[in-house]
């Protein structure tokens, strides 16, 4: 049996076609005088798991690797504890001086990443402190102050003991989390939080040129930085930006239930597999962890693959949300560069033709399931009945043993026929069982419309 050109082909063809022109090869080693900059603003400004990914699992990664400072400009009202621990935690054990620039702000979580920097500066106007612990309700969008000694006892330790490995001042530690102290530039070099007053990145590593500062292991380290490169973020840290936005999360969330709701309430099943992805991409914003989420969304879009291509016929959806589910389980999958082969560049390029591919996909499922939805709402106004004696044109083969897909007043309707109808031969209408018309050979005499429609 013939098949309709497949949608899915075109998209294992192309990923292949980039597979194999991505480049192999490692990036280009870096001297050892030129700093690594990351900038912690903007869509990356909360303390979270991107930011996370940005500045440990990218940045410091990569300036360990290099032997290179890491220089992180930071500008941030805050964000989640846990985060906050695993970046504060990275950068007292880094092996390569991080130094932090503060333009602006550091405030709530952002002091916690920036206490166990080996070198702090700040301009004269920006504010750091007031990290006094919350509650967000994210359904309400409501914060409450937390004051409960089990809670705020943890967080003022792990303040301290950042300023105490760093030679800071404990007591500003202190208060930052018990009594929401906050500091200007100046104020927080005259009370040792801070060390360097300055209001350029050029400025700024000029003056921590010639100093040395003690790694965890025990090794003294002159900085000695001649120029500097950004490191922009992967997509992958781009996307999990993207999606735990609050606004876009809640989107999601509500297409996803809403659709799942109405495609059960009204027994329209075949939007289901669009509606459970975009629930399952959704869940990101919950906290579930976003490794085992992004190997779930490759299998269970390989899984919808499969069916569309060798179970059903379909009408695209399933194929569709197949494609966007592996898009978003590659945007999101563990990958590094740099292990098993990889390249940073190679992963950076599938990601890229992925974002495109999923993107096109989504557009084009959200198009396809509209019509099939209108589609479907004809259907009901428009019952076909024997004494109409519609007339058609077949799409598939059609038998006894094998229902196929027919052409009626330019509509598509899945047919089934107790005599063998090839591709193209013209079908009557005898009669419908819910949504299967039930057809059999035409042996009226009939025109082809202008777009292909029997008349």
């Amino acid at each position: 049996m013939k098949r309709r050109p497949s949608i899915i082909g075109i998209f294992l063809v192309c990923l292949a076609l980039v597979m194999s022109i991505a480049p192999s090869g490692a990036w280009a080693e870096e001297g050892s005088q030129q700093a690594i900059v990351v900038h912690a603003t903007g869509m990356l400004s909360t303390v979270d798991e991107p930011m996370k990914e940005y500045l440990v699992d990218e940045a410091l990664r990569l300036a360990e690797a290099r032997g290179v400072p890491l220089i992180v400009v930071l500008d941030t009202y805050g964000g989640y504890l846990d985060a906050a621990w695993s970046i504060g935690d990275a950068f007292l054990e880094a092996r390569v001086p991080v130094i932090g620039f503060v333009k602006s702000k550091a405030l709530s979580a952002g002091i916690i990443i920036l206490l166990p920097m080996h070198v702090v500066a700040l301009t004269p106007y920006a504010i750091v402190g007031a990290s006094q612990p919350v509650l967000y309700n994210p359904a309400t969008g409501t914060t409450q102050f937390v004051n409960e000694s089990k809670i705020v006892n943890p967080i003022v330790q792990k303040a301290v003991s950042y300023a105490r490995a760093r030679g800071r001042n404990e007591t500003a530690a202190r208060f930052f989390v018990t009594k929401n102290l906050v500091l200007t530039g100046e104020e927080a070099v005259k009370a040792g939080v801070a060390d360097i007053i300055t209001t350029t990145l050029e400025d700024l590593i000029a003056k921590v040129n010639g100093r040395t500062v003690r790694l965890i292991d025990g090794r003294n380290y002159t900085i000695r930085i001649s120029s500097y490169v950004v490191l922009q973020p992967s997509i992958r840290v781009y996307t999990l930006a993207v999606i735990r936005d609050p606004i876009v999360n809640s989107i999601l969330v509500m297409l996803g239930m809403f659709g799942t709701l109405f495609a059960l309430l009204s027994a329209r099943l075949e939007i289901l597999p669009l509606t459970i992805t975009l629930l399952l991409i959704a869940l990101i914003g919950s906290g579930f962890n976003i490794n085992l989420l992004a190997l779930l969304l490759l299998v269970i879009g390989s899984i919808m693959l499969f069916i569309e291509l060798f179970i059903t016929p379909g009408f695209g959806v399933l194929g569709i949300s197949g494609i966007i589910a592996i898009t978003f389980g590659l945007l999101l999958a563990p990958f590094r560069g740099g292990t098993v082969g990889f390249a940073t560049q190679y992963l950076e390029t599938l990601r890229m033709f992925a974002l495109g591919v999923g993107g096109f996909f989504g557009v084009l499922g959200g198009v396809i399931t509209y019509k099939v939805i209108e589609s479907r709402r004809k259907r009901g106004r428009m019952p076909y009945s024997p004494e109409e004696k519609k007339i058609g044109r077949a799409v598939e083969r059609i038998g006894p043993d094998k229902q196929g897909f027919v052409i009626v007043e330019g509509e598509y309707w899945l047919a089934e026929s107790s005599e063998v109808i090839e591709p193209g031969e013209q079908v009557e209408v005898v009669g419908r069982r819910d949504h299967v018309l039930i057809v059999k050979k035409s042996s009226r005499s009939v025109e082809k419309g202008d777009d292909g429609s029997i008349t």
